[in-house]
């Protein structure tokens, strides 16, 4: 069924709408999406004269001819509402006359929250003649009914605010176990468009005709909506402010904080007593500007041990307001100063539940006004700071840093280019690991420089490797294209034994392919063989104990070492091997002994020089482009 049936007991015969009369044929198709906002089931209407709204059978769909009668506010028998579907192109919220938010700071305290939220579009409307306020929030693209519900809802309750029926309610309003509740369509009697500075009336409804009256809505909802990305980043704030909140109610029982510096600019008078004053110096080791000591030490008080007794609560915001604000150096307790008001809000809340020990009745009894002083006490700004933004301390990495990392990024990518340019030289397939050997560079440094070898890696891997074709051909029975011969052109005149000889060259090539890479692994195999025969030697070497060995013995072993040195495999053996032999030169230095080491020589690959000097005996070789001996 469709339409409104017996709204009122009515018997007078019904009054055909003439929607040209109202809506001519120009605004088709601004209707058609002013209506389009609107779910049609489970809707609610409040007959007139009537006080209470009424829901209509869930199974009955509002036409669009009911809705363009509403708007045009000719209705015969009643106001009009709607729930929420599934989703929704907008929000409400709804704030009803009479509510604490019913008020130009009350709304500005909404719309800055959600500015900082990201929604940054919203329309205030007045709702009908009891004068409350509609603020609509327009989005490009449907949006969850719930989610939406559930963020803005959040977002609302985490900032304090009372969210509740005849305060302050928020649609769409999906229900858990029921239909959810309704809300008034706009357009209908009652309506006006607001001015969100001075909240005066800029457009009455009765003013405009039906027409007017839809261009100026739909051109608000058109031209002041939020792109669905700013509903992610609503979710993402709720999330950062959930998590910030939980960390500060944490603080509260944790006995660990960590500990941060308060800029000292310039010296200001020093109030308190003289000993609060050098009790405070002894933990800031100078004032803070404007810190008041006797306040301060009384906060750090009430901050360990809560309230002592009764009539505290009101100098106990004050002092733990100060106190927290300048932090304690001394207990690790990190300071909470502009821009950190909800945070400073937050602890002293906790903090006055946890430990006010009965001496606070109203906190004992759970009211709600036990702690309206707290929030009034962290924002509270002195007057030379009032008007301004509070902005928090942003972190900024100092420039020496950034030159250190672009020196460690550009030194890893000259390594990278070396270790390619030597794999490409040989010939050689590598791995990712092999990479990560060879440069000394992390996994996660490979990965940021990809661009300089993963193409090399690809390409020398295809020579032995076939790619994987993504098929599935085990049904067929046939092997994969990488493995099979070229496709005949025309297989039908094909000549006989062509195939066969495809197959057969096909074979003959793989199987040199194969031999190739047998013999460059053998190659492989014997340069690490010679590679473990040089460390046997070399730990055959230093097995030998020579702590209190003579100054002879100390020498041969130099000698030994040094010309094992000459033809060390790696760089990284060569400086292991180097680190040996400068500590057997400090045993003969020890004991009295000429002794002069000179080691020139570079990594394996450069020219190198290396003298020995003890005594009468010496030993000089000059290599150039010393190639790997075994």
């Amino acid at each position: 069924m469709t339409g409104l049936i017996s709204l009122a007991g009515n018997s007078a015969a019904p009054v055909k709408f003439s929607r040209l009369k109202y809506f001519p044929a120009h605004t088709k198709e601004t209707a058609e999406r002013f209506v389009s906002l609107f779910h049609r089931y489970a809707y609610i209407y409040r007959p007139f004269g009537s006080g209470a709204w009424i829901s209509a059978n869930e199974q009955w769909s509002l036409t669009d001819t009911e809705i363009l009668k509403a708007i045009a506010c000719v209705h015969p028998k009643a106001f009009i509402g709607t729930r929420s579907g599934k989703a929704s192109k907008y929000a409400v919220l709804d704030i009803d006359a009479g509510s604490r938010y019913h008020c130009k700071e009350g709304l500005q305290k909404i719309t800055s929250l959600l500015e900082r939220a990201g929604i940054s579009e919203h329309n205030l409307y007045r709702s009908s003649e009891s004068g409350g306020w509609h603020l609509y929030i327009f989005f490009d693209a449907p949006v969850s009914s719930k989610d939406l519900h559930r963020q803005l809802y959040h977002l609302l309750k985490l900032h304090d605010f009372e969210v509740a029926k005849g305060t302050l309610e928020i649609f769409p309003h999906p229900g858990e176990n029921s239909v959810g509740q309704g809300l008034r369509l706009p357009l209908q009697p009652g309506f006006a468009w607001l001015n969100s500075n001075s909240l005066a009336v800029c457009e009455e409804r009765d003013e405009l005709s039906p027409a007017e009256a839809l261009n100026k809505f739909v051109n608000d909802m058109e031209c002041n909506v939020n792109p669905y990305h700013q509903f992610h980043r609503l979710k993402a704030y709720v999330e950062q402010v959930a998590s910030t909140k939980q960390v500060i109610v944490a603080r509260a029982a944790n006995s660990t904080r960590m500990a941060e510096i308060i800029p000292i600019r310039r010296d200001l008078p020093e109030e308190g007593s003289a000993e609060s004053i050098k009790e405070v110096k002894s933990v800031f080791k100078k004032l803070p500007p404007g810190i008041k000591c006797d306040v301060w030490l009384r906060g750090r008080q009430y901050y360990n041990h809560g309230l002592s007794g009764p009539s505290q609560r009101a100098d106990a915001v004050l002092s733990l307001s100060h106190y927290l604000f300048y932090g304690d150096p001394e207990r690790m307790v990190s300071p909470l100063g502009y821009g950190y008001e909800d945070e400073r809000k937050w602890l002293m809340e906790e903090l006055l539940r946890a430990k006010h020990h009965g001496q606070s009745k109203d906190i004992s009894a759970g009211h709600s006004d036990g702690l309206k002083q707290i929030e009034r006490a962290a924002n509270w700004v002195p007057p030379h700071r009032r008007g301004q933004e509070a902005r928090k301390y942003e972190f900024e990495v100092p420039v020496v840093w950034v030159m250190a990392n672009a020196k460690r990024k550009a030194t890893a990518r000259q390594n990278i280019q070396a270790a390619v340019a030597d794999f490409e030289e040989m010939g050689q397939p590598f791995s990712t690991r092999d990479l990560k050997l060879k440069t000394c560079c992390s996994t996660d440094t490979l990965a940021k420089h990809a661009d300089l070898w993963k193409h090399v890696q690809e390409r020398l891997s295809g020579v032995c490797l076939a790619a994987d074709p993504g098929e599935y051909n085990a049904g067929v029975q046939a092997t994969a294209k990488q493995s099979q011969p070229a496709a005949p052109l025309d297989p039908k005149i094909m000549p006989h034994g062509r195939l066969a000889a495809r197959r057969i060259v096909y074979e003959l090539k793989m199987r040199d392919q194969r031999q190739e890479a047998q013999k460059h692994e053998a190659a492989v195999r014997a340069e690490k063989g010679l590679d473990q025969e040089w460390m046997d030697r070399v730990n055959a070497l230093l097995k030998k104990d020579l702590s209190g060995g003579s100054p002879a013995q100390l020498k041969i072993q130099i000698n030994l070492l040094a010309r094992e040195l000459l033809i060390a495999p790696s760089e990284e053996d060569w400086r292991w091997l180097s680190g040996h032999i400068s500590s057997l030169k400090e045993q003969l230095l020890a004991s009295g002994q000429s002794v002069q080491l000179v080691i020139g020589l570079m990594p394996p690959g450069g020219a190198a020089t290396i003298r020995v000097k003890m005594g009468h005996f010496a030993l000089e070789k000059q290599a150039k482009s010393l190639p790997r001996q075994h």
